[in-house]
């Protein structure tokens, strides 16, 4: 299996994004680190901003700091005033080794994780943070690909028996693991549909850019169209802190 999981939790706190009671439930089990942020904008020298704000954010990020306490793993805590802040928490996420990235979205309830497979890269990490996440609740873990063709279908299928496989192996309950394959020739749209029937969503990225992954990939496309919270598995590579 991959690498313990570590998430990391972007918020704009002095905005008030919030974190629902589901959501701390399910980072429970896993390491935390809580990154509060604030957007300046480009004519604002950081250095002003962190005068102004910086005891606010500091407070801000204590109080979100306190949702996970006691029963999370481990929470750290960063705060940072940023011109740009996709690059900053790709930055954070390198330096702190984060194996996940969450994007905020509220679930006052958690009851079934979709989890798309798109190919056999990074799959153990992504079993590995699904394993964990959902470790300790009841949600149902369904397990799904988007396939091409009928001619694809039966590789599909196989890919989800591994996943399933080690899920089981990780602890999760066999009970509680499902898969779906669809043949489809439009993937996204397929993974978006199958969201609506999720609340939370856990997808590995893809594309060597980072940021393309979190932001302008799969993921940022389901954080805006469903309305639960998505994670997004992280490919470590070499250069990451350890």
């Amino acid at each position: 299996m991959g690498e313990s999981t570590a998430v990391l939790v972007p918020v704009a706190a002095l905005q008030g994004e919030s974190l629902s009671e589901a959501v701390l439930d399910l980072l429970s089990s896993v390491e935390v680190v809580l990154l509060g942020y604030h957007e300046v904008p480009d004519q604002t020298a950081l250095e002003q901003a962190r005068d102004q704000y910086g005891s606010r954010l500091r407070r801000r990020l204590s109080d979100y700091a306190s949702l996970f306490e006691p029963d999370a793993e481990a929470v750290t805590t960063h705060t940072v005033f940023t011109h740009n802040p996709q690059q900053t928490i790709e930055r954070v996420a390198i330096d702190e080794a984060s194996t996940a990235i969450l994007l905020i979205n509220p679930a006052p309830v958690i009851d079934r994780v979709l989890v798309p497979i798109r190919g056999p890269v990074n799959l153990d990490q992504l079993t590995t943070t699904t394993a964990e996440v959902v470790d300790g609740t009841d949600s149902e873990v369904l397990l799904f690909h988007a396939a091409r063709t009928e001619a694809d279908r039966e590789s599909g299928e196989e890919l989800l028996s591994t996943a399933a496989d080690q899920l089981a192996t990780a602890g999760v309950d066999p009970d509680r693991i499902a898969t779906q394959v669809r043949v489809t020739r439009s993937p996204l749209r397929a993974i978006t549909t199958a969201a609506d029937d999720a609340e939370f969503v856990i997808i590995g990225e893809r594309k060597p850019s980072l940021t393309d992954r979190i932001f302008g990939d799969v993921a940022d496309r389901l954080a805006t169209s469903t309305a639960g919270p998505v994670l997004v598995v992280r490919k470590l590579r070499s250069g990451d802190a350890k």
